[in-house]
């Protein structure tokens, strides 16, 4: 159940990036709040040591209003809004848990819970992309930290097709970092010491792709890549400096 909704919330991760370019770009012209659901399919890889790759199922839907929107399992309002820019509260769930038994290398660990994250997101959207800042800390009291992202999104429609890539640089705290990929000393055995991460900045790049099959369907794609610095790498129970994901889905809009 756990992994499932992670699978759900990365690539939701990458559909919301898509669907908030899209909306910003068009906004001027809408008149109306849009729905849309699907499903699609996802193939990810996690960086714990032993977790293999997977597929899974997972449904897609959001809604998009004029203040208020919800993209997948992310939420927020426009509280304050101009022409080209807004900015209000959002709430997003943090994902990136495991249980001990998703692989040996991970036995005798304590679970790393999932938690629910909150604080506030800036957009701009210029001539030449979309800006976004979005700040948000722990409200449930698991990894009790905090994360700072900047991106930058483009909108390219080109042969009836919207090519949608994104660049962000992710700042997480000690705190986070530590609960995710750090090791307790009450945890720590032969081959697996005690591990105490830091802060940590980490950079991924986005590309959805869209295409329209008739008024209301749309097939869309989706890849996002994520380097881990060292903070992470460090780690006795990490095996990979990345995390991908790749996604097939299909849409309809109300």
């Amino acid at each position: 159940m756990r992994t499932n909704a992670i699978m759900s919330g990365i690539v939701l991760g990458a559909v919301a990036v898509g669907a908030r370019a899209s909306q910003a770009e068009q906004d001027s012209e809408r008149k109306k709040a849009e729905w849309f659901v699907g499903a699609g399919a996802i193939v990810t890889s996690k960086p714990h040591t032993g977790v293999d790759a997977k597929v899974y199922a997972v449904p897609l839907f959001g809604y998009e209003g004029e203040r208020l929107y919800l993209r997948g399992i992310i939420g927020g309002y426009r509280l304050l809004k101009g022409e080209r820019w807004s900015f209000g509260p959002v709430l997003r769930p943090r994902l990136e848990g495991y249980d001990a038994d998703d692989s040996a290398a991970l036995a005798g660990m304590s679970d790393r819970r999932a938690s629910l994250d909150a604080g506030a997101e800036w957009s701009w959207l210029a001539d030449w992309g979309l800006i976004g800042v979005t700040l948000v800390t722990d409200v449930l009291g698991q990894h009790h930290g905090q994360e700072l992202e900047l991106s930058y999104t483009a909108l390219f429609p080109y042969g009836g097709f919207e090519f949608i890539p994104s660049v962000a640089l992710r700042w997480r705290s000690s705190n986070m970092v530590d609960y995710y990929y750090g090791v307790r000393p009450e945890e720590a055995m032969a081959g697996r010491p005690a591990y105490a991460a830091d802060n940590t900045f980490t950079p991924l790049l986005r590309l959805m792709v869209r295409r329209k099959l008739s008024e209301k369907w749309s097939a869309l794609g989706a890849v996002q890549y994520e380097w881990f610095a060292s903070e992470i790498t460090d780690s006795p129970i990490v095996e990979d400096d990345y995390a991908t994901s790749f996604m097939l889905g299909l849409t309809y809009t109300f």
